[in-house]
């Protein structure tokens, strides 16, 4: 048997019998998990309305949001394998005063397997009540910001996209109807901390 016939067996052994499930990893969709703990006893449809709108965000970057993760997942130590992101749903701002630059949330820690944020309900509502727009949909703004803060590297603002760091009306009416989304710079390079971030063990 002539050496380019066994290297050509060889090749043919490796494509056939090896298992190809860490191929197929590399296929899969990036993913968060995102578990919500409301203390500001905000509406099932608000909440819902959040979820759904901060979820079609991050799909338009090609990463999927799993919402219905349960707080066991984020714990340190945990199995997850995928990034957990706990929130923490507040009623208020400590600095929050009507009138000021709005902080609707803030990135408080993250590590490679998980990440937590605060959104304050106060200044979500503010803002929403200001722009005239819904206020699932501006929760679901912060939502989307806040998340993209832990999964980008810094500085994490940008000028343009979803991470702009300051809201105006017209950047909010654009957002909350779907036309600002993260940038295809910004998408990418969460996908990529996503996809080679190491399994918990």
């Amino acid at each position: 048997m002539g050496r380019d016939l066994r290297i050509g067996l060889f090749f043919v052994f490796i494509v056939v019998f090896i298992p190809r499930g860490s191929w197929a990893d590399k296929s899969q969709p990036a993913a968060v998990r995102v578990v919500l703990h409301d203390s500001a006893s905000v509406g099932e449809a608000t909440l819902a309305e959040a979820r759904e709108f901060s979820a079609a965000v991050f799909r338009a970057a090609g990463i999927e949001i799993d919402s219905a993760a349960d707080a066991s997942t984020c714990a340190a130590g945990g199995t997850a394998r995928a990034f957990c992101v706990q929130v923490l749903l507040r009623p208020h701002h400590p600095q929050f005063e009507p009138g000021r630059v709005r902080t609707m949330g803030v990135a408080l820690a993250a590590d490679v397997h998980r990440a937590v944020v605060s959104v304050y309900l106060d200044a979500v509502a503010d803002v929403a009540r200001r722009y005239g727009q819904p206020v699932g949909r501006v929760l679901g703004l912060a939502l989307a910001h806040e998340i993209g803060h832990v999964l980008l590297p810094p500085p994490s603002h940008s000028p343009s996209g979803i991470m702009r760091p300051s809201w105006e009306g017209d950047g909010i009416r654009h957002a909350i109807s779907g036309d600002i989304v993260f940038t295809d710079h910004q998408a990418a390079l969460m996908r990529e901390r996503l996809n080679n971030r190491l399994p918990i063990q």
